[in-house]
């Protein structure tokens, strides 16, 4: 890895750090969520610095070309991702469903309610 590219890497997770840490200090992401986006913005500037253990581990498991190894833990961390979005998703789509079911029984009783006094 070149040096220019290792000096672009650093600055764009600098740049990342910065901006997840602005997003949820202006309340436009939990905490709980910005935890993944700064857990890889860290270990992404750690491998920028150090990229001695990555070209290590990469062929320690048989990959001839590191890159196809970096490749491959991206796509590994998008699929981590876009389970946990999911499982996010879920949980919100009952917690909705049961608000509805509530707020509609609530109505019910409220119309019931009025029609008898009437």
């Amino acid at each position: 890895m070149t040096l220019a590219i290792r000096l672009i890497l650093v600055v764009m997770c600098v740049a990342l750090l910065i901006y997840v840490i602005r997003l949820v200090s202006r309340e436009r992401l939990l905490l709980k969520y910005s935890l993944l986006w700064l857990l890889l913005a860290i270990v992404t500037l750690l491998c920028a610095v150090f990229p001695g253990p990555v070209f290590a581990l990469a062929r320690l498991c048989g990959f001839t070309l590191s890159s196809n190894f970096v490749f491959l833990v991206g796509i590994f961390f998008l699929m981590l991702v876009g389970l946990s979005l999911s499982v996010i998703v879920s949980k919100q789509a009952t917690s909705i469903k049961n608000l509805t079911q509530r707020l509609a029984i609530v109505e019910k009783e409220l119309l019931d309610t009025t029609a008898k006094k009437h």
